[in-house]
């Protein structure tokens, strides 16, 4: 038989090993009596898993200065380009050596023949890797559920309407555009090429650089950030390379009218050798919510909107535009051989804090607390840090209201908001037919899914009889 007294002296010579181990974060151990064996053991593995004197390193430099503002300057004009001001080249030669019938007819106010036969060349040989960044939950919108999955109301009939839904959809008319159309020969490509990528997280601090407790066994932790993406698709090289996989359309998923794995866009950046590469949306007004891509000592860098100065989010050009106008709507290009040379770069980026409610255990009483204002920070890595090892980076600028309407806020904002969503979508179908020469006869907006066309290419089929019902399956 066991004593008691003996049990006790087991536990705090566990605690004892716990606590020298943890070292400064030995509070961590507050409840250790109270924990199964299988607790305290998941407790420290947590521990050691995050090497937290390395996080509490970070987490230091997160308050150091950044770059100064005099340091930046805009984007090179030699390395930027406006869809809309590129005239529409006639590479006749490009459509003949693909053996092209029936050329495709986009119906858009710009098109470049010749980036667009890139990027669905590259799309057909099986190239080009889409990455969504997925997000976390829609607290915003009210949702208990991913962003990607809340449905957005267009109340079309046996119509899978939430953003990953519309994505998928694009994904699958990009294939029949790169296939059927013959633009090469059918490359067999399948949409059960999905793999889902889980996020890393890290721990999260209180501003005195302590470690909260989300149960009286766990440490509190959060997402890691959309630049975890770095981590998150290092042990997929050998699938990347053994599938030739090499250009990355990454972009964050609560974008509506998001072209995913845009020919254009991939096919400027291939024609340009762009090792890495950002789409964006010119930036109108001084202090909208957008961080604009400008170049600093260091390489090209995002700054976000928080961060500029007054002076020189206001500065205008000669032409009376904004200075700094490249603004980031986190849709990005990269090539498999720049996501190679920085895999092994340990460290590369830095962390951002973001100070947030956190709920955690107190430490005196044991009981659950979700605060009410924000008490502590949230690590995060993000994607356009990667930008500043490019080599040969380059910019894309696109119509806003043909590509950019976020989801973010709950409809009570009238920002950003499922409704706003739902009118850029409708008004961007709007333009489509318009564009084709289609005649609508109804008494509400018309519907085009994205399996039915991509980017508004092949309606005119639809001119001989006004269209009265939405294109959808």
């Amino acid at each position: 038989m066991v004593s008691a007294g003996y049990t006790a002296g087991v536990m705090r010579e566990d605690r004892a090993k716990a606590n020298s181990q943890m070292g400064q974060h030995a509070y961590l151990t507050r409840f250790w009596n109270e924990l199964t064996d299988e607790e305290r053991k998941r407790l420290l593995e947590q521990f050691k898993s995050f090497k937290i004197s390395e996080f509490t390193k970070m987490f230091e430099q997160t308050f150091e200065p950044d770059v100064k503002n005099n340091d930046i300057v805009p984007i090179d004009m030699d390395h930027y380009a406006v869809a809309e001001n590129i005239e529409p080249e006639q590479m006749k030669q490009y459509w003949d050596a693909a053996s092209v019938k029936n050329k495709l007819t986009f119906s858009l106010p710009y098109t470049s023949d010749l980036f667009l036969f890139k990027g669905l060349t590259a799309i057909a040989a099986g190239e080009v890797a889409v990455v969504v960044l997925a997000g976390g939950q829609a607290t915003r919108l009210g949702a208990k559920q991913p962003k990607g999955t809340v449905s957005l109301g267009f109340n079309v009939k046996n119509v899978a309407d939430s953003l990953f839904a519309f994505q998928a959809a694009r994904i699958a008319r990009l294939q029949d555009l790169a296939e059927a159309k013959e633009i090469v020969p059918a490359a067999g490509l399948t949409m059960s090429q999905v793999i889902v990528i889980k996020q890393g997280t890290v721990p999260c601090f209180d501003p005195k650089g302590c470690l909260f407790l989300a149960t009286k066994s766990s440490i509190a932790v959060s997402p890691d950030g959309n630049g975890g993406i770095l981590r998150a698709l290092e042990p997929y090289q050998y699938f990347c390379r053994s599938n030739n996989i090499k250009y990355f359309h990454v972009y964050s998923v609560d974008n509506v009218l998001c072209r995913v794995g845009d020919p254009h866009f991939i096919g400027y950046c291939i024609k340009e050798e762009a090792d890495c590469a950002a789409k964006v949306i010119e930036k109108i007004e001084p202090f909208e919510n957008l961080g604009v891509i400008c170049k600093a000592p260091s390489g090209i860098q995002v700054l976000e909107y928080s961060e500029i100065a007054d002076e020189l989010a206001t500065a205008r050009d000669q032409t009376g535009r904004l200075r700094f106008r490249a603004g980031n709507i986190a849709n990005h290009f990269f090539t498999y051989d720049f996501f190679e040379r920085v895999w092994y770069a340990d460290g590369l980026l830095p962390y951002h804090r973001a100070f947030k409610k956190i709920p955690y255990i107190d430490r005196t009483t044991g009981e659950l607390v979700d605060p009410e204002k924000e008490n502590g920070y949230k690590l995060e890595l993000f994607i356009f840090d990667l930008f500043k090892f490019s080599e040969n980076f380059r910019v894309w600028q696109v119509n806003r209201a043909q590509e950019y309407s976020p989801l973010k806020n709950a409809d009570s904002a009238g920002k950003e908001c499922m409704s706003t969503c739902r009118r850029d979508y409708y008004a961007e179908c709007k333009r489509w037919l318009e564009n084709a020469g289609v005649q609508v006869q109804c008494d509400r907006p018309i519907f085009i899914h994205p399996s039915f066309s991509y980017a508004g290419e092949e309606l005119e089929c639809y001119r001989e009889e006004p269209l009265t019902a939405d294109l959808a399956p």
